[in-house]
């Protein structure tokens, strides 16, 4: 994927940190916003010359990669966010939210749809990592749900119908079969799938077992916060791969029909 070309980072700049008149977001919050997407952003406290609120918007979108450049613009364009000055209107945001798609050969599908974003994923993936310490088991369980939201969704916007049985690992492989990863014949790529599969069952079954969920009639609690640790994390990775595996796959197109 190519970068976003400078002139459209340069009319996001003008509607959400210009000057004439003061539109968008403080210096703070231009930081905050896109140190928000990637560690790689400088922020703003970091600039020994502070830049204009322009160029600081400018220099924080060329850190971050392709991808992420298109997924923290849209996000701009598609949600308002608090500010110090008036945000942009809904006619200027669709107008650049047009002009950002119109430089990709292919549109995704989740950039212009999906309810989905790496970032909030992360945002509620923090949620359950700060429990750990306090709850082990809710940890466990807001990590599980995290993961059940991602590939509801993820199904749902690519034509499916999710499985609302309550078992993850078919929600697992219908968001598999969804997004294209396939089952490859190559031993090193199926150990990797099949690792997956494992870990997302047994994510399951402790959270079943042991998760607030479903309360502690039977006595059982986790209280091993290093087990809780490895759950929380391995939802989060498979998480966000999926989304990312999402936003980037053009959906596919139905065959031609023949008479």
């Amino acid at each position: 994927m190519q970068p976003v070309p400078r002139v459209i980072i340069d009319a996001f700049a003008a509607a959400f940190a210009g000057i004439r008149p003061n539109a968008g977001f403080s210096a703070q919050e231009i930081s905050d916003y896109f140190c928000g997407h990637s560690a790689l952003v400088r922020p703003f406290a970091h600039y020994a010359m502070k830049p204009t609120r322009q160029e600081l918007f400018v220099d924080s979108v060329f850190s971050l990669t392709p991808e992420t450049q298109y997924c923290a613009l849209h996000q701009l364009a598609a949600h308002e966010h608090p500010s110090k000055y008036a945000y942009p209107t809904r006619a200027a945001r669709d107008h650049l939210k047009a002009r950002l798609h119109s430089c990709l050969a292919i549109e995704p599908l989740g950039l212009a749809y999906s309810k989905l974003s790496s970032t909030e994923v992360r945002k509620k993936w923090m949620t359950a990592y700060t429990r750990l310490s306090a709850n082990p088991a809710a940890a466990v369980t807001a990590a599980r749900t995290l993961l059940e939201t991602v590939f509801k969704t993820i199904i749902s916007e690519r034509g499916g119908t999710p499985d609302e049985s309550g078992n993850l690992a078919r929600l697992l492989n219908q968001a598999q079969d969804a997004v294209g990863f396939l089952r490859p014949a190559n031993q090193s790529e199926h150990q990797i799938i099949t690792g997956l599969t494992s870990v997302i069952g047994g994510v399951a079954g402790i959270s079943n077992a042991a998760g607030d969920r479903h309360g502690t009639a039977q006595g059982i609690t986790l209280q091993d916060k290093h087990l809780a640790v490895l759950c929380v994390h391995a939802c989060g990775a498979v998480g966000l791969c999926f989304i990312e595996k999402h936003l980037f796959t053009p959906m596919p197109q139905p065959a031609a029909h023949r008479p």
